[in-house]
């Protein structure tokens, strides 16, 4: 242990949230369900994300292991509800640098269709340069990637201020102006999203075994970064709001990309193009960190479950980016990009909101104190998974079908792996962690 030091891991954890891309990509889509409580989903799913982020912290104080959730749950539930977390995770992970991919080649190719460049099969260049150059920076080592991801972080919450700043300055709209009509359905299905905002915030927990004095470190990690980024968001969306108006975010619902002409036409393409470098750059600090989360996690994860070979670094590199990159390019393909976007996004939040219960229910078990503070973040998991999914209808309903498949997959491949108790499931162990 020692490679990574407290601004890193927080850092890792910061990028991993990438507020500017969520300012770019989330906010339109919580705008298109929600409305004008865009900023109230985004201040809620904040102060929700802090119940959840309690349960990380005090597991983090407990144990120290790159597995990260399904260590800490494998430890305390048993072995089914740590391979049910680990598959749940997997399924996370694989899936989110291709989301992050097609979102930001079709922010990319929107950007490039104002200055008339317009090429429908130019995007799936843009998708496999960008995963592409994420592999390439992962794979540099974890000191470059770690350092990279510092620096770029810093950036990144200098310029999302600067840019909130400007909104609140230069706001045409008076706040009489807006009508905010609360919708339960409108405001929950808006949730889903907000949460998934802040759902990278942990990843600093799965470089723990590489993190200095780790016991205090990578909790105290999570919470400067969440309070950070939490603030920076909540700030960012009452600001732009106040900058585009009722009439902005009805445009919203129209042009998913609205932003890109609102910014142009108000500021001009020079700082259009500053603000799209910044887009993109916290697209691909989100990535690195994402994959440097997964790739770390790997060693641990065939330790705990009993390999006999181990994948190196550099060939289980090779294959995620031959996944990641069949995954991006074909659900472009068939949805488009932002669509894609949309979908796998809503898959992401479920499994997250999943895999957040299981741990809040490991840890109430390892305590059985003060678990106020777990209960309630249980609930209000579970009623904004509820009324998530029965508020998709429509074709994005897929997100549901999607979500039940990989689960009733996980359930068969963990009956499956029980049944072969002489073999895999029986070298499965939780117990070698660094407690």
């Amino acid at each position: 242990m020692g490679d990574i030091n407290l601004p890193e891991a927080v850092m890792q954890s910061f990028t991993s949230i990438g507020p500017m891309l969520d300012f770019i990509a989330l906010f339109s889509v919580i705008a298109v369900y929600s409305g004008t409580l865009l900023p109230f989903v985004i201040l809620f799913s904040f102060l929700l994300s802090y119940f959840t982020l309690y349960t990380v912290y005090s597991l983090s104080r407990l144990f120290i292991t790159n597995g990260g959730y399904y260590s800490y749950v494998g430890h305390i539930l048993g072995k089914d509800w740590g391979i049910f977390i680990f598959l749940i995770y997997f399924g996370y992970s694989v899936l989110t640098v291709p989301n992050i991919a097609n979102f930001i080649s079709g922010f990319a190719s929107n950007i490039l269709s104002i200055y008339n460049f317009n090429n429908n099969h130019f995007i799936y260049i843009l998708i496999l340069i960008f995963i592409l150059l994420v592999y390439i920076t992962v794979g540099s080592g974890i000191k470059k990637s770690i350092k990279y991801t510092f620096i770029a972080g810093i950036l990144e919450i200098s310029f999302i201020i600067l840019l909130s700043i400007i909104f609140i300055l230069t706001g045409r709209n008076s706040i009489g102006d807006y009508k905010i009509n609360f919708h339960l359905n409108q405001f929950f299905f808006g949730i889903i999203f907000g949460i998934l905002a802040f759902s990278g915030g942990g990843s600093s927990i799965f470089l723990s075994e590489k993190t200095n004095n780790a016991r205090r470190n990578t909790p105290k990690s999570l919470f400067i970064s969440f309070t950070i980024s939490g603030i920076i968001m909540t700030i960012s969306a009452f600001s732009l709001l106040y900058a585009i108006g009722d009439h902005g975010i009805l445009e919203y619902s129209i042009n998913s990309f609205y932003i890109v002409s609102f910014i142009k036409a108000r500021y001009g393409p020079i700082f259009l193009m500053i603000f799209s470098f910044f887009g993109i750059l916290s697209g691909f600090n989100l990535s690195v960190s994402y994959l440097n989360a997964f790739v770390h996690m790997f060693p641990r994860f065939q330790s705990d479950f009993g390999f006999n070979k181990y994948m190196g670094e550099k060939k289980l590199l090779f294959i995620m980016f031959i996944i990641t990159s069949v995954i991006s390019t074909s659900t472009t393909y068939i949805a488009g990009p932002f669509t894609s976007f949309v979908i796998i996004a809503g898959v992401i939040s479920f499994f997250y909101i999943i895999i957040h219960i299981i741990s809040n229910i490991s840890l109430y078990k390892a305590r059985r104190k003060n678990m106020i503070i777990p209960m309630i973040s249980s609930i209000l998991l579970t009623i904004a998974f509820i009324i998530s999914f029965i508020s998709n209808t429509g074709f994005f309903i897929v997100i549901n079908y999607a979500v039940l498949v990989y689960l009733l997959i996980s359930v068969i491949s963990i009956i499956y792996i029980k049944r072969m108790k002489n073999t895999i499931y029986k070298k499965i162990k939780f117990e070698h962690l660094k407690v």
